[in-house]
């Protein structure tokens, strides 16, 4: 019976000798994981999804609330790897381990990056920015700006992106139908695979580790489509190849909202906040797009198009309601303070409704020609609004 995709190895020394290896047989799942924390390099990463290359040892043992998770990897650029090593000489093994990978990217999908970088330096006794230092110490020519850098983890976990891997020291026959466990993580965007470490040991030399990806993925992501008003599928029975008439009758108010929905994408993708406490902006599909700088929605900064005034700008705003107000009062001693650290150019209303504002001219707010100056604008000044009005109000205890 087949229990194996290897030969026997064996090697021939400089005076043409024949060595026999001879297979680990009292490896523990404790040497795997130490063998990819010191060695990461045997992964075969770049057969896998070569975006999560070069990998970088974080920690073992992580602490999660659905327990240690054995091994974090990251990039220079941010990309998450989480390792789970396992012994596969019990069937039942398989089930548990592809459950418990999985558990660990649910869990890491509803941390921020200071949840990571709190747990990161708890188990390593550390300080500071330590996943960043990590990330730089491979090589920082490939590592982003520290703003840059905490703003792809951010993403990368909020969207649950991860390579997921599950190395261990043989995968039996039916190994690969662990791929029906997968569909319970609809809503993350992960690659997995599995990968076989065969470690084979020589008398006098050391030993040999053959690394074998057995079961891989693309990226799954959870896909949602939404047919917006105008668009006109035909039917089957109606479809004629031959007809030139368009499939698509788009009306003015659907073309501006196809454009705000992209235009608002692409600015959350270069989005960077000096602040790694401060959560990304959903996608917005009209002319507000939203930033939440307290804990509840009671206080917003908005990037903002108006099309009739041929203008953009930013704003920050309270609700009208009790805790709207209690978060104006407790700005109150700080105002000459956000002036001054915000600038003469910001528009300020201390009467009723609190406001601060800056917007620009843009005589066409939709053409090619003044998008990359729009979401510049947005960019520095979403990042400042936050950098002046989120630590006061966290500070004040909202």
């Amino acid at each position: 019976m087949k229990k194996t995709a290897y030969g026997t190895p064996f090697l021939i020394n400089n005076q043409n000798e024949r060595v026999p290896l001879e297979k680990e047989a009292a490896i523990d799942e404790l040497s795997i994981q130490t063998l990819i924390f010191e060695e990461p390099d045997c992964l075969p990463i770049s057969d896998i999804d070569e975006s999560y290359n070069p990998v970088i040892p974080v920690c073992t043992e992580l602490n999660t609330p659905v327990g240690p998770l054995d091994v974090l990897l990251v990039s220079p650029n941010g990309e998450i790897t989480i390792v789970e090593t396992k012994l596969w000489r019990n069937p039942e093994a398989r089930r548990k381990v592809v459950a418990q990978v999985l558990d660990y990217a649910k869990e890491l999908s509803n941390w921020s990056y200071e949840d990571l970088q709190r747990e990161i330096n708890r188990k390593l006794g550390t300080k500071g920015n330590t996943l960043y230092e990590l990330a730089k110490s491979k090589d920082p020519n490939l590592t982003p700006s520290e703003p840059d850098f905490i703003d792809s983890v951010s993403r990368n976990l909020s969207r649950g992106k991860f390579l997921l891997l599950i190395a261990g020291d043989g995968v039996r026959e039916g190994a690969k139908g662990i791929a029906e466990f997968l569909s319970n993580a609809g809503h993350l965007n992960f690659t997995f695979a599995m990968v076989e470490l065969s470690i084979f040991k020589a008398k006098g030399l050391g030993t040999l580790i053959l690394p074998k990806t057995l079961v891989k993925t693309i990226e799954l992501s959870k896909l949602t489509v939404e047919i917006p008003k105008g668009l006109i599928l035909a039917q089957n029975d109606d479809f004629d190849d031959r007809s030139t008439d368009p499939v698509v009758i788009d009306s003015k108010k659907e073309i501006e909202r196809n454009f705000y929905i992209k235009f608002w994408n692409e600015l959350i993708s270069q989005l960077s906040f000096d602040d790694p406490g401060q959560p990304m902006p959903n996608p917005a599909k009209g002319t507000n797009l939203y930033v939440y700088p307290a804990q509840s929605k009671k206080a917003w900064i908005s990037a903002y198009f108006s099309k009739s005034q041929q203008k953009v700008g930013v704003y920050f705003r309270v609700s009208g309601d009790a805790e709207g107000k209690a978060i104006l009062d407790s700005l109150e001693d700080s105002k000459e303070d956000i002036r001054k650290e915000l600038g003469e150019q910001i528009r300020f209303n201390w009467d009723g409704d609190f406001n601060a504002e800056i917007a620009i001219s843009i005589n066409d707010v939709f053409s090619d020609s003044n998008r990359e100056e729009i979401k510049d604008f947005y960019k520095n000044w979403l990042n400042q609004f936050v950098n002046v009005f989120r630590p006061r109000i966290k500070r004040n205890g909202f």
